[in-house]
């Protein structure tokens, strides 16, 4: 459905309200000039290392609904990115914020944290459970009980809140403790918003799911609306009890049959979208044995350091997920006994039975890394098993190729003229000169004395110094490929 506004001098002609896969507001931008096209690229470039994106839906310039996007495990980046739009939407006296929520749930302590800021916002808090095939699970239904007004999608979800041990085995007493808590949490928030109390508590107690038609039917939502178009005509006239007072949201024209309000889509910027990503069980783990494969390949192959400090930051950002998720430690230990195992078969027998030691401890704790977490946080099969076949390539052709490198003797500088035969251009009594593969040394020997065109071996290098000696005729031919002078 796509509403015409008025032209005016800006770029923007046209509102689309079917657009984004889901029935957001997008923008079909028709460029004025080619000067105004490349500064705004240039002007979002800059901004996005450090600001979240922001797209505009035109309406009225007077109004301004901020779209929050949530996606994926609650966790602290995403926390402090919501709380962060809603604190500014506050200071920028916007009129609401939609948060669209699709998660799978998150850490206790973000989720609190987030619900805090909803209920001491100053700005109408509408979280909104979309696009369709969407779910606002465990932590993500303590957020959608928080809002001011909850909406979900046709096709969409909410439940399953029972908290679930993220750090190891709890006494029966202390896991009654932690639900109960859960349980008066979010049934004061469904008293505090008027909405379904005893689902609310059986989502904490019995893990109780609901879809969208069901939930609106009892309660536990304000309605259903599956496009943003919808929300925004469910939204307007609805009167909204704030700590500064009450408030009527006016977001939709039904006469005219457009917004009333200029639609904002936030985005996380740079920096918290890759702290989000790495809070993710398959990108933590591989990032950790990525950042120790290249603090490996550095040792071997001291160079230029670009694979060290590819490691090192693999390894800071992998540590970093692992200390956010509910990880097991023990696996992570059998992952560095398999580290150690395959670096020792690599020396010892060349990829032998202390391998398959090392591929058993890698599995065993890719296993282990997150058995405690919930199903939406765990590690899947898939992930172990391309952990393992890059282990296997690793080890066997970069590592072995590495080694080689590593083992074979020298071919340019000092050390690679020992063994070869040179010839003495003045006495060596004890010191003086010789020339070996055309270049001039300084010479030592232990013997009484080398008259000057004698044949010397050398035998060893003391920094810029040959110590050697006197080649006699029954000796040995030089190595193989020494030049001889």
């Amino acid at each position: 459905h796509d509403v015409a506004t008025p032209r005016g001098p800006g770029p923007v002609d046209r509102v689309s309200l079917a657009g984004r896969d889901h029935g957001e507001m997008v923008l079909r931008v028709r460029p004025v000039r080619v000067s105004l096209a490349v500064a705004a690229i240039a002007l979002g470039v800059i901004g996005a290392l450090g600001e979240p994106g922001v797209a505009r839906a035109q309406g009225s310039p007077d109004q301004v609904v901020d779209v929050i996007e949530v996606t994926g495990v609650i966790d602290p980046p995403m926390s402090d990115f919501i709380r962060d739009r809603l604190a500014r939407g506050s200071a920028e006296g916007v009129q609401a914020a939609i948060i669209q929520l699709d998660t799978p749930g998150g850490l206790d302590v973000s989720m609190r944290q987030i619900v805090q800021q909803i209920l001491d916002s100053e700005i109408p808090v509408i979280v909104w459970v979309a696009p369709r095939g969407a779910r606002a699970a465990s932590a993500g239904t303590f957020v959608a009980y928080a809002g001011h007004l909850s909406y979900m999608a046709e096709a969409t979800v909410m439940g399953a809140a029972t908290p679930v041990n993220l750090g190891g085995d709890l006494t029966p007493t202390l896991e009654r403790k932690i639900t109960n808590d859960a349980a008066g949490y979010i049934r004061e928030l469904a008293v505090l918003r008027g909405r379904n109390s005893d689902w609310a508590e059986s989502a904490v107690r019995d893990a109780a799911s609901i879809g969208a038609t069901r939930a609106a039917a009892i309660g536990v939502i304000d309605g259903i609306a599956s496009t943003l178009r919808e929300l925004l005509e469910r939204m307007d006239g609805k009167s909204i009890e704030l700590a500064s007072g009450p408030t009527t949201l006016e977001t939709w024209d039904e006469a005219a049959g457009v917004p009333t309000a200029t639609v904002r889509f936030q985005d996380m910027n740079v920096v918290g979208r890759l702290l989000h990503a790495v809070v993710s069980p398959e990108v933590a783990f591989l990032l950790l044995l990525v950042g120790t494969f290249g603090l490996i390949f550095e040792v071997y192959n001291p160079g230029i350091g670009l694979a060290g400090i590819l490691g090192a930051v693999a390894l800071i950002l992998g540590f970093y997920g692992l200390s956010v998720l509910p990880t097991n430690w023990l696996g992570v230990l059998l992952i560095v006994l398999a580290v150690v195992l395959l670096v020792a078969d690599l020396h010892i027998a060349g990829l032998g039975a202390l391998t398959f030691g090392g591929l058993a401890a890698l599995i065993a704790g890719g296993l282990l890394l997150f058995a405690d977490a919930p199903e939406a946080l765990a590690l899947s099969p898939w992930s172990i098993l391309a952990a393992v076949a890059l282990t296997v390539v690793f080890f066997i052709s970069v590592m072995t190729a590495a080694l080689r490198v590593r083992l074979r003797r020298p071919i340019i500088g000092e050390e690679a003229l020992v063994g070869t035969v040179g010839e003495a251009k003045t006495d060596i009594a004890p010191e003086g000169t010789v020339v070996s593969r055309g270049t001039l040394w300084r010479a030592r020997t232990m013997e009484t004395g080398i008259p000057a065109g004698a044949r010397v071996q050398i035998k060893a290098t003391e920094g810029l110094v040959l110590l050697v000696e006197p080649l006699h005729e029954d000796e040995a031919a030089p190595t193989p490929g020494a030049a001889s002078e």
